[in-house]
């Protein structure tokens, strides 16, 4: 009876596992069983290696259980949870769950203010019905195999969960350990691993395969040619470049200014994206197109679309880059490597008290670690505020209150200060119900639902732009000396027309396009320039460039990487990459030395 018992359970878990990885598919393309089916015909053998990949995870969890079906209906509970997951970031920022997602575990109930509440308490009772749907399918498939006296001997199940977990891991050794490179062909899979699109790459290759190959992100892989020699070796070009370039400049110490770097959560432009989106109501942002037509300015190529803030923030406070790293440092690398260099520490240096604001949780992203690293002496977030006032319906605090706040820093002292902000008012959900007023409404738009959002968000940047002009005018009217980079980190992920653009096609980068710009309040002589089209790596430096004060070594590669490689984002390049020439090879060794290897250029 065992053993039919033993050849029953098996032809389950073999036929389920076949039917939760087209279902975990279906999820995975937001419940388009169309796709799913596609994905299953068309893909063949990938769609069989995931489903081989999801019967030895069932086997794991049955050699622990023991129920067949109690393993089924646990496993297909971890489905629903994580393709809801995906799903609401599919849907928000165009990319799958990653791996390093999970790190913000922890933040769970913050992060669920970014979800429809009621979409949440569907997945709840959904999970408890399946649970109970497929206990009661265990009880009966025991009861008739008439089974009261299970065989409980512990030795064959460690020997089976011992021997699938060592069958998973050699099934899955050539993903986790891929080489990183933007395609890497498997043959016998009859496929491509993708490491520059990971949305290609789960489309292409199936949830489980590309979840995978992203745990290899996980740790930071040392360059081949790194060494304290070859680190001493750069330092030693820019070190030399240092002393040259510096000699007629005056230091940040000597100047009598305050800095303040703004980094407004999902701010953007919508007047370079009117061909395709046309609305009513007039221009959104005014004030930031006469700010822009009055002091240096540009655009920038961001990271992401719909999100990466923490990402986008690292960049530009320290001025390396997360081209090599591809992961999220805030929570992966900086807690870890202790003190790192950065704009914030360099102003420290010169004599500035360093100020970090953030009108919400200082866990997320593991801020209240990093910014520490990075220089700042205090971190203000939402508990420490004076100022907590919210737009509407809005749960954030909004940019009015963001910069009463830095206002409040700055005059409250006679000292220097150097302030970050990084502000939440303009950030995901964008309900309907949020604002009273819509002034802006889209014409010859046929999604509704996703029409309502834009408008929404739309309104949430006209009150953005307008409390940045009250900023200003606060500024104006200061006798406080004050300079400011503003720049919008990302757009909200609403625009699918261009999101799903050919990839590096116009509209596709216009997606990804930002403005940011440098003010000041003292200096008359200030004429309207225009800045390189650039990543968040360059822009501190284009700061200091501005304000022509002497920079370190990091800053002076910098004008050598900017001016050769201005943008250094995968997704820019599409199908081809950036020739990796000597420059950018110093460039990644020093930016692995910083943030993961033994910090030589800091000695």
């Amino acid at each position: 009876m065992l053993k039919k018992k033993n050849l029953i359970d098996a032809g389950i878990l073999i036929g389920m596992s076949l039917v939760l990885t087209w279902f975990l598919e279906y999820r995975y393309f937001i419940n388009n069983a169309g796709e799913a089916w596609n994905f299953a015909f068309e893909r063949p053998a990938v769609f069989f290696f995931n489903a081989w990949l999801m019967l030895l995870m069932l086997i794991v969890i049955t050699s622990i259980t023991r129920r067949p079906w109690w393993s089924i209906g646990g496993l297909t509970v971890v489905i629903l949870v994580a393709s809801y997951v995906n799903i609401n970031k599919m849907i928000m920022r165009g990319t799958p769950l990653l791996p390093e997602d999970l790190q913000l575990a922890t933040e769970a109930a913050e992060l669920t203010q970014f979800v429809d509440i009621w979409s949440l308490i569907r997945l709840i009772i959904a999970a408890i019905l399946t649970l109970i749907l497929f206990g009661f399918i265990s009880c009966l498939y025991e009861k008739k195999l008439k089974e009261e006296k299970r065989n409980k001997a512990i030795l064959p199940r460690i020997i089976t969960l011992a021997t699938t977990c060592i069958v998973f891991f050699l099934s899955t050794n050539f993903i986790i350990h891929n080489d990183g490179s933007r395609y890497e062909r498997v043959d016998w899979l009859d496929t491509t691993l993708t490491a520059w699109n990971q949305a290609r790459n789960y489309d292409e290759n199936g949830f489980i395969v590309g979840f995978l190959y992203n745990l290899g992100k996980f740790k930071l892989k040392e360059p081949e040619s790194y060494s304290e020699e070859k680190i001493q070796e750069i330092k030693n070009t820019y070190n030399e470049i240092e002393e040259q370039k510096n000699a007629n400049k005056l230091a940040l110490a000597d100047q009598d200014y305050n800095i303040i770097i703004v980094l407004n959560e999902s701010f953007f432009d919508p007047s370079i994206i009117e061909d395709y989106y046309p609305h009513t109501g007039g221009d959104i942002t005014p004030t930031l197109h006469s700010v822009m037509q009055k002091y240096p300015s540009g655009y920038m190529y961001t990271l992401d679309y719909g999100g990466g803030t923490a990402n986008i923030e690292f960049e530009t406070l320290t001025g390396l880059t997360n081209y090599w790293i591809n992961t999220v440092p805030y929570t992966n690398l900086i807690p870890k490597a202790g003190n790192i260099l950065s704009v914030a520490s360099l102003a420290k240096d010169n004599g500035y008290q360093t100020v970090a604001i953030h009108p919400y949780n200082g866990g997320m992203y593991k801020r209240n670690i990093s910014l520490k690293h990075e220089g700042f002496d205090t971190f203000i977030t939402e508990n420490e505020m004076n100022y907590k006032d919210h737009e509407g319906d809005s749960e954030y605090i909004n940019d009015r209150s963001a910069y009463q706040e830095v206002l409040k820093v700055i005059n409250d002292s006679d000292k220097k200060q150097f302030v970050t902000l990084i502000t939440m008012q303009n950030h995901t959900p964008y309900n309907e119900e949020t604002y009273t007023e819509h002034n802006f409404k889209l014409t010859d738009f046929g999604d509704e639902e996703r029409q309502a959002e834009i408008e929404t968000y739309y309104q949430s940047l006209y009150y953005s732009d307008k409390y940045l002009g009250e900023f200003i005018n606060a500024l104006d009217a200061s006798d406080e000396k004050t300079v400011v980079l503003f720049f919008g980190d990302h757009s909200a992920g609403l625009f699918h027309e261009l999101n799903d653009s050919p990839d590096t096609s116009h509209a596709f980068s216009l997606s990804r396009t930002t403005p940011y710009f440098i003010y000041n309040n003292f200096d008359d002589n200030t004429i309207s320039s225009k800045l390189p089209y650039t990543t968040p790596n360059c822009l501190s430096n284009t700061l200091l460039n501005t304000l022509g004060v002497k920079k370190t070594a990091l800053y002076y590669m910098l004008d050598d990487v900017c001016a050769e490689q201005p943008i250094l984002v995968q997704t820019y390049f599409g199908d081809e990459s950036p020739e990796y020439t000597p420059l950018l090879e110093s460039y990644e060794l020093v930016t692995y030395d910083i943030v993961g290897g033994k910090k030589y250029w800091m000695d």
